[in-house]
């Protein structure tokens, strides 16, 4: 007879350190702690919840469907963007070995008050970038009897990204955003490639254009959004693809086009990037104040600067493997 498996049931008296702040009436945020009987299986939303039931009625958050589809209950718990349905708390107190947990909004967004933030000005990114289907009339049927059909290869070229609910924690994590009111931000750029890659779209041309006005070369590639998005979406991939068909596409005259051109070309023939002289081969003669500066910089401290990048060991091999990359394009696209 097989043996019944109990699992482990815990329970911890934890403290809830969650933000507070409404504009108009708090002249800046501040923190209300609160005692919670925290079980396994306990969610971050569920705590709320019972604090607002049983503590604190003025608490406010957003919450909907509860089941990890909406997006809309993402806070910040310990300096990490989680959907907070689905985000167990004893897991959090386990690993920062600590009985107490700090719940912050998301940040880069407007605070309405408490734990909601105003997501407009995101939406507002994601309609510049036109996110839906323009018809390519070659692959619409001409009636409603039929259907508009794709392969598998085609829908593999965007089916993960589908899975994005715009809960905005990759937003609130991105560096870039944290630096460019500018940045459309990765979950826009994402979409942009979605559909920009659907073979049933026609307006991809001017939806790369839209994505180069909002920062598609401003991304540093530092990989948070794909840490945080609960959904695995990978926004920083889709972003790396978005550059990769907007050359292929002729926009060759961009600095960040430059940028990767001089990376691929300099990694071919040297083995390394030639950083002394990239500001000029990206941004042309203004490139010199950056080389400038950066020598002066090293010579007050005692160094003396060189533009000069040595050849790596191993240099041959990269060529032969940019060769075979090449051959291998060349055969994709015949």
């Amino acid at each position: 007879m097989t043996e019944k498996i109990t699992p482990k049931r815990e329970k911890l008296l934890a403290n809830l350190r969650v933000q507070r702040y409404t504009p108009g009436k708090d002249r800046a945020p501040y923190f209300d702690n609160f005692k919670v009987e925290v079980e396994t299986g306990m969610t971050v939303l569920e705590a709320l919840r019972y604090i607002k039931d049983t503590q604190d009625g003025s608490l406010t958050f957003r919450a909907f469907c509860r089941s990890a589809i909406c997006g809309s209950c993402t806070v910040v718990v310990n300096g990490n963007p989680v959907l907070a349905c689905s985000t167990q708390l004893m897991p959090i107190l386990k690993d920062f070995g600590k009985a107490s947990v700090t719940i912050t909004p998301l940040q880069r967004l407007p605070i309405l008050r408490d734990l909601v933030v105003d997501i407009d000005p995101v939406i507002e990114k994601l309609a510049k970038m036109h996110p839906y289907l323009m018809e390519n009339r070659d692959r619409i049927p001409e009636t409603l009897e039929q259907e508009s059909l794709m392969s598998q290869k085609e829908l593999s070229e965007f089916n993960y990204i589908t899975d994005c609910i715009l809960c905005s924690a990759c937003f609130s994590a991105c560096s870039t955003v944290k630096v460019d009111d500018n940045y459309a931000g990765p979950l826009t750029i994402a979409k942009a490639y979605r559909y920009s890659v659907d073979a049933r779209d026609s307006f991809r041309g001017m939806r790369i254009q839209a994505a180069m006005d909002q920062g598609l070369w401003s991304c540093v590639q530092c990989r948070k959004c794909i840490n945080v998005c609960p959904k695995d979406t990978r926004p920083a991939d889709s972003i790396r693809h978005m550059r990769r068909i907007a050359i292929d596409d002729g926009i060759h005259d961009t600095p960040g086009s430059r940028r990767a051109k001089a990376y691929t070309d300099d990694v071919e023939k040297i083995g390394q990037v030639n950083k002394p002289m990239l500001p000029v081969i990206v941004h042309g003669t203004k490139g010199w104040a950056a080389i400038e500066a950066a020598e002066a910089a090293l010579a007050k401290h005692g160094l003396e600067p060189t533009r000069q990048v040595c050849t790596l060991p191993g240099q041959e091999g990269a060529a032969k493997i940019y060769a075979k990359v090449r051959e291998i394009e060349k055969k994709e696209k015949a």
